[in-house]
């Protein structure tokens, strides 16, 4: 099979930070202490959930949790019905973490791998929930690659309030992952099958190669490869598992497919439906314009491949207990 050629990646994979960071002993007097220790973990590839335990003002242990997943993080595996944390279960776990740690406050931490640094609903009911069982909750902060939210609770009625994207005056020299600045893809977004259909007439590619474009759950552009057209005689579970791992690796949760080629559009439809890929087109180039031939049977511009796998899979439970066949 021919090569397959990255265009445009928006993660720089080689900076990735690989060393242990330890941040016991760490003095937090302010919002901004913590801001500026928080930055470490700024990632625009997966959301990871942190519990930091303080013992007055000094930051004495923490621990981490994520589905290595870009805009998720099911904290301690358990979902309520559109809501997070029902199991109590979870809540005692941290109780008998601060006991053995001699912790008497706690801060709440995640990022924002979409590059919106705003408290979602899920957000604001997961720190009222751990802020009503465990005692001690001093703050929540969100962060992102230059802006940052913060959860606090009001002292006089005790409710909680959200401040959104608050920019980030400073943005300290890290060895981590950090986004590439100096491509034209670098704020384009894919919102519609018109823009897709546009970017291919904006980035033309090679004979006999399609395209993969992935975005962010913000729709932004995180990585834009040339594809072969015979990738697509690859068995949908590879050409499926191709696309996740792309989309693990560069922080994107959607996955486009465009070709001028018929059969590998026909194969491209298959795996929409499937929910390995958000939306697929067919188009043709002419002088001035990219024109769109045909699309996917259902139009599903904003399909999240991660739930749409997830919805698969668990229909496949389904269909297997009835007796039917699950080959792919």
């Amino acid at each position: 099979m021919a090569e397959i050629k990255t265009i445009y990646n928006a993660i720089n994979e080689s900076n990735t930070m690989k060393k242990y960071v330890d941040l016991r002993n760490i003095k937090i007097e302010s919002r901004d202490d913590l801001l500026k220790t928080c930055q470490v973990f700024r990632n625009p590839k997966f959301e990871t959930f942190r519990i930091i335990y303080m013992r007055d003002n000094t930051i004495i242990n923490y621990e981490s949790i994520t589905s290595k997943l870009p805009n998720s993080c099911d904290v301690f595996r358990v979902k309520a019905k559109n809501t997070y944390l029902k199991n109590i279960k979870g809540f005692e776990d941290i109780n008998r973490r601060m006991y053995r740690l001699g912790a008497n406050g706690y801060y709440l931490q995640h990022n924002h791998p979409s590059g919106n640094a705003k408290a979602s609903i899920e957000d604001m009911i997961l720190t009222d929930r751990l802020a009503k069982n465990v005692k001690g909750f001093k703050g929540h902060i969100i962060v992102d690659h230059g802006t940052y939210a913060w959860i606090e609770k009001d002292r006089r009625t005790g409710r909680l309030n959200a401040e959104n994207n608050i920019l980030i005056d400073y943005l300290p020299t890290l060895n981590s992952q950090e986004l590439i600045k100096d491509s034209p893809l670098l704020h384009k977004t894919i919102n519609s099958r018109n823009e897709l259909a546009r970017l291919m007439y904006d980035v033309k590619h090679s004979n006999n190669y399609s395209c993969l474009v992935l975005t962010s759950a913000t729709n932004n552009i995180r990585l834009f490869q040339e594809v072969p057209n015979t990738f697509i005689n690859m068995s949908y579970r590879q050409i499926g598992g191709y696309i996740k791992n792309r989309c693990i690796n560069t922080g994107s949760i959607r996955a486009f497919l465009a070709t001028m080629d018929r059969p590998f559009f026909e194969r491209a439809k298959d795996l929409v439906k499937l929910g390995y890929v958000s939306d697929c087109i067919a188009y043709l180039i002419t002088k001035d314009k990219s024109e769109i031939i045909e699309g996917a049977d259902k139009e599903c511009i904003d399909q999240n491949i991660f739930e749409s796998l997830n919805i698969s899979i668990n229909k496949k439970k389904l269909e297997n207990k009835e007796g039917e066949d699950l080959s792919i």
